[in-house]
């Protein structure tokens, strides 16, 4: 028990620390994308208001230069203004000649940069991407158009280089996490599993102790009714004791749930032919109640499970529908697998669906309508085991309501 509780903590642990952090590197690499896409729209609108001078400032005198011009960074003096932009900047007659200046391109491709600029005009646009570069352009008064692009493929690699950063950093910090929460969660999880050990324990004792009150109380109500006859009196308080005693029997069989999952030796089983034996089982008690059992059980399924555990939970799922079926309506079990998984469902009509959401079903001592329960033999905690085992068996079992009225409760389980 306590590996599978240590499993579940530290999966859901590096679960949240990886979505954490997965935000957190969006968040990064989205905003200096976002910052990168803001620089770039500055320096293009600086780059056509000032063509001639390249977008740059007139240059300063060296008595002009002053400490604030440089900023210090690890030991490099970086000037103020940033690093020269890489651009074309083009000017367009109304002829449509092209006279291109590249600045700050270290091998410019002038026959590459025309279909560009062409392709560029055919669309209309007056700002976008074309490729890895950022474009402007300007139609002016005298019917010429100028046209810069920069070009954005350093910005793109550091880009890209931080993504790879924060996502090794992401890595790096995920891998730290595992190693320190193998102590950890060991310590976390021992205590939890204690006090889980230690209720479970006072459970079974505590049904063990009470059964023998429950036995002589029993032996007594005999014994009264041999000597002074059977009266209400005495019915009702056999009737109380009895439904004592399934409570204890359910009681226990929930607290030994846990254990005979992580105890009980999974086998090749037949689920085939356990379904249609527990349901001919069954047969003769709906009978008794005139329910239509309607069996639809496709042979040869095979599951790695717990024998007696899918008995317990098949008989859990019969018993609730031959406790709150309608008398004179029908049970629908159908065993079928549908692609990787083996699909069991149990159908049975009612005279009314309970007045609670279907989930609640599957609550420890949760019996929906109590007026319509109050003769009832269970004591709420059936469905509640058959979840349980369910769980154990890496599977899962829920309940819907239908038109009709019906009840329908569908159990998955890998194949």
């Amino acid at each position: 028990m306590i590996r599978a509780l240590r499993s579940r903590f530290i999966l859901g642990a590096m679960l949240a620390l990886a979505i954490l952090l997965l935000l957190l590197d969006c968040g990064i690499v989205t905003g200096n994308y976002l910052r990168m896409e803001q620089r770039g729209d500055q320096a293009l609108e600086r780059l056509l208001d000032s063509p001639e001078q390249g977008g740059r400032p007139a240059p300063q005198t060296e008595n002009q230069r002053g400490p604030r011009d440089k900023i210090p960074l690890f030991g490099y003096e970086i000037p103020a203004h940033g690093p020269q932009e890489a651009y074309y900047l083009v000017h367009i007659d109304t002829d449509g000649k092209l006279d291109v200046d590249a600045r700050g391109i270290v091998e410019p491709d002038l026959e590459a940069l025309e279909d560009e600029v062409r392709q560029i005009l055919s669309t209309g646009a007056e700002r976008g991407k074309a490729g890895a570069y950022k474009f402007a352009l300007r139609r002016l008064g005298d019917g010429t158009i100028r046209v810069v692009l920069l070009d954005n493929a350093l910005q793109l690699q550091s880009l890209m280089d931080l993504l790879r950063t924060v996502l090794i950093a992401s890595a790096l910090g995920l891998a730290a996490m595992f190693v320190i929460l193998l102590p950890v969660s060991k310590q976390m999880v021992r205590s939890y599993a204690v006090n889980a050990e230690k209720q479970r324990q006072f459970i079974t004792n505590a049904g063990h102790e009470i059964k023998t009150p429950v036995a002589i109380i029993r032996s007594n109500i005999d014994a009264m009714e041999l000597i002074q006859g059977e009266n209400k009196w005495s019915r009702n308080i056999r009737g109380q004791v009895d439904r004592l005693g399934v409570l204890l029997q359910e009681l226990m069989q929930l607290a030994r749930l846990d254990e005979r999952g992580a105890l009980e030796e999974r086998v090749r089983l037949d689920l085939s032919a356990l379904a249609a034996e527990e349901a001919e089982q069954y047969r003769e008690r709906f009978a008794q109640r005139d329910l239509a059992l309607r069996c639809e059980i496709a042979a040869g399924i095979w599951i790695r499970g717990s024998a007696a555990g899918m008995r317990q939970l098949m008989h859990a799922l019969l018993d609730n529908a031959a406790q709150y079926a309608d008398a004179g309506g029908w049970v629908e079990l159908k065993l079928e697998r549908s692609a990787r998984r083996v699909q069991l469902t149990l159908r049975n009509s009612v005279s009314a669906l309970p007045p609670c959401p279907p989930e609640r079903l599957f609550e420890r001592f949760y019996r929906g309508d109590s007026a319509r329960t109050q003769g009832a033999a269970g004591c709420g905690v059936g469905l509640s085991a058959a979840q349980a085992i369910a769980e154990q068996h890496r599977g899962r079992i829920f309940a819907a309501y239908e038109e009709g009225p019906a009840v329908r409760f569908v159990l998955e389980l890998p194949g």
